[in-house]
């Protein structure tokens, strides 16, 4: 599996990214009202130009400034969930039948395992990785053996 993971705080030049858009991709990038979701979809496109003709499965995840992709030939699957937001874990896991939850921590690895999971759909018996990059969990499930990480410098400490 191929990772790619885009810190949007890092895009220098967004004019290259919007230049290489289709005139139905520049649309839509142009019906964001929301400048994050408008650089979330254009950084995500923008990669997936360059492997769709690389990989058969690509996933796609995006929380604040960061866009992940991952690519494999087997069926895979990415979420990435911001775990510093406080909420009311104890209702939402009750609400999404996560019997199991018993802390945040918990919480968010069934939440994002479930996300993965369903983008990987239909999928079994996915091998399940867990990694956190500063206060973002990211889950990312599928059977492909072989790990590449195509950013170097956001490596997210697995666990």
């Amino acid at each position: 599996m191929h990772i790619y993971i885009a810190d949007l705080d890092t895009i220098c030049n967004q004019d290259d990214l919007i230049s290489k858009l289709s005139p139905a991709g520049f649309a839509r990038y142009q019906s964001f009202h929301r400048e994050i979701r408008a650089k979330q979809f254009l950084v995500s496109h923008a990669i997936m130009a360059d492997i769709r003709d690389k990989f058969k499965h690509i996933s796609i995840a995006h929380k604040d400034k960061f866009v992940i992709l991952v690519a494999s030939d087997a069926p895979i699957g990415v979420d990435i969930e911001d775990t510093s937001k406080n909420r009311d874990f104890d209702s939402l896991a009750e609400f999404m039948h996560f019997d199991t939850a018993k802390n945040a921590d918990e919480f968010y690895r069934l939440f994002t395992l479930s996300e993965a999971e369903y983008k990987a759909h239909p999928a079994t018996n996915l091998r399940k990785y867990f990694y956190q990059l500063g206060k973002y969990m990211i889950c990312i499930v599928s059977n492909d053996l072989k790990t590449v990480w195509e950013n170097q410098n956001l490596i997210p400490e697995k666990i």
